[in-house]
């Protein structure tokens, strides 16, 4: 699971110096708001975001908490492209996928649509703990991924109520995993759900719930055993 991080990076004058610098840095096209009352800077991988404050501190606690910082002595982060808030360990394509949400090029329908995009969106939503789009993102993402990425989006982003689901699919589907989804998976996956693939085929017979049913009671008998132990 990703690691929620409720501070940004140290070492101001380090970014102070790429960014001055570093011909790699420059302002997202799209994201980077000149001329806006209201707005901090943000330094991501080597692209300035510059947006509006009053959205990360309503929505996120840990936005909120860093807006408050006093920095003392040393000038402010976040007010300028020479002290910008730099947010280590994050993708820039990430970021501006997630600010899509508040700055949408296309109002009616959204910029978002595929399984890449919102996995962006949960992936910032969970870090930073904007816990109603972290709800948005499941929302979307759920008819969009595979069993198999049910079962890693899950595991990383803890998910539990996605498990049950994409195990009965695979189960329940006539071929084995293929050698890729086992490499995605892991090896204690892949021999839950060869274990539970056998279970379903030797006992579902002999039981007196409607298939579905059985087949689920199983998969939940077995998670629950796990969970237990």
């Amino acid at each position: 699971m990703e690691p929620r991080r409720s501070t940004t990076g140290t070492g101001t004058s380090s970014i102070n110096a790429v960014t001055a610098s570093s011909p790699r840095v420059e302002r997202h096209p799209h994201l980077y708001l000149e001329h806006e009352a209201g707005t901090v800077i943000f330094l991501v991988e080597h692209t300035l975001f510059k947006i509006h404050e009053y959205f990360l501190k309503r929505h996120s606690i840990i936005f909120a908490s860093m807006f408050t910082l006093n920095p003392g002595d040393a000038p402010a982060e976040g007010t300028s492209d020479e002290h910008p808030i730099p947010l280590p360990d994050v993708k820039a394509v990430d970021f501006a996928r997630f600010l899509s949400l508040f700055y949408p090029s296309n109002v009616i329908d959204g910029d978002l649509s595929t399984l890449d995009e919102w996995t962006s969106v949960l992936r910032i939503s969970h870090r930073y703990e904007f816990d109603e789009y972290s709800k948005l993102a499941i929302q979307r993402l759920e008819p969009l991924a595979t069993p198999i990425d049910r079962i890693l989006l899950a595991r990383q982003y803890d998910i539990p109520s996605w498990l049950e689901n994409a195990y009965f699919d695979l189960c329940v589907r006539e071929d084995s995993l293929t050698y890729d989804e086992g490499m995605l998976l892991g090896l204690a996956d892949v021999i839950l759900i060869a274990e539970l693939r056998q279970r379903i085929r030797g006992t579902v017979m002999r039981m007196s719930l409607p298939p579905e049913e059985r087949i689920r009671w199983i998969i939940f008998s077995r998670m629950n055993a796990i969970q237990q132990s």
